[in-house]
């Protein structure tokens, strides 16, 4: 696999459910880890059907609905036929709410990481997704602090203040 997948499946996840469910290994065959939830049970996702339910949203390009315009554009692919990491860019548009916190239709943006295991037929057995959600939620006015703790002469005593 390489960067031409990437761009497919970020294509796909942004505009048609059933052309990112083909890209997917046959029903039970393969496991997406879509998000983190405390009983790790509702966030792996099997089948079709269930990554329609679970992803389908993110394709709905109606932006009267609420749900907004998703869009995924992959940056870079590392890796090779056997596994990959995508690092991908997100914006959504017109949507009213975002985790359930209002948006008011801005225009939202963040960066997110997917790693992909393919089978012998090039498809999808495993997936796992990180995003930041946390410059989403700044924009929306949530008070998330984002130190750079990796920077020459960060003070962790500066956290407290």
């Amino acid at each position: 696999m390489n960067l031409e997948h990437a761009h497919r499946w970020t294509e796909a996840l942004g505009s048609d459910t059933d052309a990112l469910a083909e890209l997917y290994a046959p029903d039970g065959e393969f496991t997406l880890e879509y998000t983190i939830v405390d009983d790790h049970m509702d966030d792996t996702i099997t089948t079709r059907a269930m990554l329609r339910r679970a992803l389908g949203g993110l394709a709905n390009d109606d932006p009267e609905n609420g749900a907004g315009v998703h869009t995924f554009e992959a940056t870079e692919y590392i890796g090779d036929e056997r596994y990959g990491l995508i690092h991908w860019n997100y914006s959504v548009e017109h949507a009213a709410a975002f985790r359930g916190i209002p948006a008011a239709g801005k225009r939202l943006e963040t960066k997110g990481s997917t790693f992909h295991q393919f089978d012998r037929n090039g498809k999808i057995v495993l997936e796992s997704t990180c995003w930041n959600d946390n410059p989403i939620f700044q924009e929306l006015g949530i008070p998330v602090m984002t130190p750079h703790y990796w920077e020459e002469g960060f003070d962790p005593a500066s956290l407290g203040a």
